[in-house]
């Protein structure tokens, strides 16, 4: 009843809006500084800031199917084991041995235990120190202070949250805020991976995230793609979570308008059909549910502050076939939505970060179109403690 409702709620807010041509809005337009895209100094400061002082979605329950199951994350700088123990708990560790640091395992995939492959110390699927190699001849020590390094891990609704350093406190349902009904509702720990694709793009980590936040550009640069099938300029967008800084953006299709003559009463079991929801969670993570799939977004920042590695899985969540979107199968709409972000918006992403790089633009705008755009770069503000002004309105290359 909750799931429904909200989508009623969603497909009447768009309707309304169709009818008055308009669409969710900030209250004014947002000039933003772009150095917050090339800025050095602010790139370091968010590594260490943003992404080191919250916890991270590193993936799906079903990443890890089962008890043995094992899996790596290494995207921040802190090496990070997880680990499904023989009852069902996830835990997560950092990936070193506690003997000399080694790194303990690569990937993913099951065992009944975790040997450290330099000096075969071995630990069980809690971290618990269990036997020392030749134990009599290395000598005596006190094994409860050898257990693997903890991290902060949460399960629930089928993520799976960690946080990188061993007292960061976070609880799912904060984070989730009021979607959270929505998300225990969509059962995404029964999820099963399609396909995977990474890029190591040109581009600063903000900027590629920008083209997931607002849907002005649809119809100018999806026109082939999704012309189509998605109505442009035209979004609802709700915040959620901490200081409501994350965003969810449901994105309609076209299809939708024929709603408009049916009473509410009579509106079918397949309202999810008519549009897409769009999450964005602090800092980095852009997750598109739809009926058939789920669209893992993870951005990280690269070496340089104009580079980045994105990180694309897309889960399967139907038991039907069709995808929607003019698709057949799994992997054909795996590889029309990666398509789409390859070919479009971060083709668009790259040509952006050049035009920076030239050092000419003072800034850049935020229309009163784009509000997730404006609720997002205020929130990376706060998270380096420099607030987000308005940046003075100059005519950039005037002498």
């Amino acid at each position: 009843m909750i799931e429904r409702q909200a989508y009623v709620d969603i497909v009447k807010s768009v309707l309304a809006h169709i009818d008055a041509g308009t669409t969710d809005s900030a209250p004014d337009v947002l000039r933003v500084p772009t150095a917050i895209y090339t800025d050095p100094e602010l790139f370091e400061r968010e590594k260490q800031t943003i992404f080191r002082d919250n916890p991270q979605l590193v993936g799906f329950s079903s990443e890890l199917p089962e008890p043995g199951s094992y899996s790596t994350f290494d995207e921040l700088g802190v090496p990070v084991l997880l680990t499904r123990d023989k009852a069902g708990q996830v835990h997560a560790f950092l990936n070193a041995c506690t003997h000399r640091s080694a790194r303990l395992k690569e990937g993913s995939g099951t065992a009944a235990s975790i040997t450290c492959p330099y000096h075969a110390w071995g630990f069980d699927l809690k971290g618990q120190l269990r036997n020392v190699y030749e134990e009599k001849s290395f000598g005596p020590i006190e094994k409860e202070f050898y257990n693997l390094v903890r991290l902060p891990v949460e399960e629930k609704y089928g993520l799976i949250f960690v946080g990188l350093k061993p007292d960061l406190r976070f609880s799912i349902d904060e984070i989730l805020g009021d979607t959270a009904p929505l998300f225990a509702a969509w059962n995404l720990a029964q999820t099963t991976l399609v396909g995977t694709h990474e890029w190591p793009l040109k581009a600063n980590w903000k900027l590629a995230l920008d083209t997931f936040c607002e849907g002005y550009h649809f119809t100018p640069l999806h026109k082939a793609s999704l012309g189509d099938v998605s109505i442009g300029n035209l979004s609802l967008v709700h915040f959620f979570g901490p200081d409501q800084r994350n965003h969810r953006v449901a994105f309609p299709n076209l299809t939708i308008k024929r709603l408009k003559d049916v009473p509410e009463a009579e509106w079918g079991a397949d309202l999810f059909n008519e549009f897409q929801l769009v999450h964005f969670i602090y800092p980095n993570i852009s997750l598109l549910v739809s009926p058939a799939a789920v669209e893992l977004f993870q951005l990280y920042p690269g070496k340089a502050v104009g580079e980045h590695v994105t990180r694309y899985r897309c889960f399967w969540r139907s038991s039907q076939p069709e995808a929607g979107w003019g698709v057949n199968s799994p992997q054909q709409h795996f590889e029309f939505v990666r398509e789409i972000v390859d070919k479009e918006d971060y083709w668009i992403s790259a040509n952006v970060m050049k035009s920076l790089n030239g050092q000419l633009r003072s800034f850049n705008t935020f229309g009163r179109n784009e509000p997730a755009l404006h609720n997002m770069h205020k929130a990376f503000a706060r998270g380096v403690g420099r607030p987000l002004e308005q940046a003075p309105l100059v005519q950039d290359g005037m002498a």
